[in-house]
């Protein structure tokens, strides 16, 4: 009889103890232990320029893209997620991330004549660099990101909420650019080249989308626009005169140029003194 006693006291502690949990709002489903506030991105694409070299000869026209002025790119960088928080101070899918990348890859834009349409400038002179470019950037997800989880909203009566299929954001923000090269020209002395480096302040924005494949792991697309602060990465700040040993002319356009890349994220845990595990990546 005692012994019986004792299991129906535990027994009983335990469903008192258990009600609670099975009873409470929304927010007691565990997201504070699997909220993840870093992330690493790696990622590949193609990027366009857009400057004095290869510029078209209409000035209205917004932008373009020719084969002569499609470069490759490559990119590695890290977020931070900013936590959130509901009403009762339980931890939330983040919609807002600070972050930094590094990109590289090539950047060019080649006038050739048998390539180039009447629509594009035809002075023979090209460039073809190696470029750096360090960012820092702020992201807003206007379609956030939800963890997969069991809400009990009666006892023994679970229902199973999806992720979001494929969560959005914008980004601004702002970094340098290392570009080193050459730069080349046809002239009366026949081909010409010379070696360059330059670096330069760009503004950045753009937008993108991520497809999930597992908690730790997602797809993503991401374009985004790079604006220089100055008008000489490609060599040409448009207000050289032409010359006899220089014979171009210029569009006089602000150099800028543009990424779309494909990247993997990888969700990481932090240890207890706030740092990034590096062991926990895509877990």
């Amino acid at each position: 009889m005692k012994l019986k006693m004792v299991h129906i006291r535990a027994f009983s502690a335990f469903v008192l103890a258990t009600i609670p949990l099975l009873l409470a709002p929304e927010c007691a489903d565990g997201r504070n232990r699997r909220f993840q506030r870093y992330e690493l991105q790696l990622g590949v694409g193609l990027d366009n320029f857009m400057g004095d070299v290869c510029s078209p000869r209409n000035a209205d026209l917004p932008a373009w893209v020719i084969p002569q002025t499609i470069g490759v790119v490559g990119n590695i960088g890290m977020k931070y997620n900013l936590p959130r928080r509901d009403e009762c101070n339980c931890l939330l899918s983040s919609t807002q991330s600070i972050g930094g990348s590094l990109f590289f890859g090539q950047l060019k834009a080649e006038e050739v004549e048998k390539n180039i349409d009447k629509f594009y400038y035809r002075n023979g002179i090209g460039f073809n660099t190696f470029f750096v470019e360090l960012s820092l950037r702020y992201e807003w997800y206007f379609i956030k990101e939800k963890q997969r989880r069991f809400v009990y909203k009666k006892v023994g009566r679970p229902t199973l909420k999806r992720p979001t299929i494929a969560p959005s954001y914008l980004f601004v923000g702002a970094g340098g650019l290392l570009n080193t090269g050459r730069f080349f020209w046809d002239s009366k002395d026949g081909h010409q080249s010379e070696r360059y480096t330059n670096i330069a302040p760009v503004l950045i924005g753009g937008i993108g989308t991520k497809l999930r494949i597992n908690r730790g792991i997602s797809f993503g697309l991401e374009a985004g626009l790079r604006l220089a602060i100055n008008d000489n990465i490609d060599n040409c700040d448009g207000n050289v005169e032409r010359t006899e040993t220089k014979p171009w002319i210029f569009g006089k356009w602000y150099d800028q140029y543009q990424f779309i890349t494909a990247s993997f994220t990888f969700k990481i845990r932090e240890k207890k003194n706030g740092w990034p595990d590096f062991r926990s990546i895509g877990r």
